[in-house]
């Protein structure tokens, strides 16, 4: 039987011993860093799109300005019902009697000037700078373009005379003859002179007829059938639909939604001015705005989640997205919505 032998402590003190080499300070900076890069990447790609300012509503219908002018007061406040013919909105009625009246003075100096264009335009001279502001920049624009065809040709021009004092050089000779290339490039000159002149022609021909219709119309002013009294005309009927309009009313029996003016609001006609929701509407939509960058991640159809102020989650598919210079408008329709659902501007919008 084998007996074990105790080593003496001088020997354990001679043993080698093996370390495990510790990788170096640079390897592990970098295996650090990679990771937190990672990291980061994972958190962007978890991070879901979120509205900035979202309302619910039932889908209603808009109401916009039947008219020019400036709003008075917003007779119904937001959830409130209205009967069908109730009045919404008041316009001022003090700002319908000063148009109506400028108007008529307007008309009033046509009758009395109407045979001295000169006068005419004289006293409508800040109207004229609206009623011929599109021939006026049409003028503008056929000028500029007549400039550059002119500009055009002058360069081609050179260029020919340039290649035929070439041509005309003894050292440019070949066989004793002009160089073939240089009699090509004469030719090729040749015809785009030809195309530049034909558009220089029709730049001009365009741009006389608009000076010429510009100089009809200022020499017409008197006229019944004339420009300025066709816009003086127009005027007057819209003022006089402001008188028939200074209140508006509702087209059906609903609730009041968000009103997008205010007391003093000046509006121009077809402008959006509130929403009104049918009362028995069973759809509810939602109108979110988000960033420009987190409406990227959004796509039409999607199904993203509405969180309402008591925190209810409920499910609504994108049904438009609207991109503008800074934000992006996203209206959405909720999936199968609770009946005891309530109106709120105050809900949040998350993408999945």
């Amino acid at each position: 039987m084998k007996k074990i032998q105790a080593l003496p402590p001088s020997a354990v003190r001679n043993m080698a011993v093996i370390r495990q080499k510790m990788p170096e300070k640079k390897h592990l900076l970098i295996g650090i860093t990679l990771c937190l890069v990672f990291a980061f990447l994972l958190w962007l790609l978890s991070q879901k799109p979120e509205s900035e300012q979202a309302e619910l509503t039932k889908k209603g219908e808009a109401v916009y300005s039947p008219v020019e002018g400036i709003v008075y007061e917003v007779l119904i406040p937001k959830g409130q019902n209205v009967r069908k013919g109730d009045a919404v909105i008041r316009f001022d009625p003090a700002y319908i009697r000063t148009k109506t009246a400028e108007i008529r003075g307007y008309l009033q100096l046509f009758q009395e000037n109407r045979h001295n264009p000169g006068t005419l335009k004289q006293i409508f001279k800040p109207l004229l700078a609206d009623v011929f502001s599109d021939i006026s920049q049409e003028v503008v624009n056929l000028s500029a373009l007549e400039a550059q065809k002119l500009a055009e040709l002058q360069t081609l021009n050179r260029e020919q005379a340039k290649i035929q004092i070439a041509m005309r050089s003894p050292s440019k000779f070949v066989d004793g003859k002009p160089d073939p290339k240089l009699v090509q490039k004469d030719k090729e000159i040749g015809l785009r002179i030809e195309n530049a002149e034909k558009a220089l022609e029709n730049a001009s021909t365009a741009r006389a007829l608009a000076d010429k219709k510009y100089r009809d119309l200022t020499n017409s002013l008197g006229q019944a059938n004339s420009v300025l009294y066709r816009f003086l005309e127009e005027e007057y009927n819209k003022a006089q639909s402001m008188q028939k309009n200074e209140y508006l009313y509702a087209p059906f029996d609903a609730v009041a939604g968000i009103s997008y003016v205010s007391r003093g609001s000046m509006v121009q006609k077809d402008q959006l001015l509130m929403d009104l929701h049918p009362q028995f509407a069973e759809e509810w939509w939602v109108r979110a705005v988000f960033s420009l960058d987190d409406a990227k991640k959004l796509r039409e159809r999607d199904i993203c989640t509405v969180i309402t102020e008591d925190g209810e989650k409920l499910e609504a598919r994108i049904f438009s997205i609207e991109k503008g210079t800074a934000k992006a408008e996203v209206k959405l329709f909720v999936i199968d919505p609770p009946k005891d659902l309530q109106a709120s501007e105050f809900v949040k919008v998350q993408g999945k």
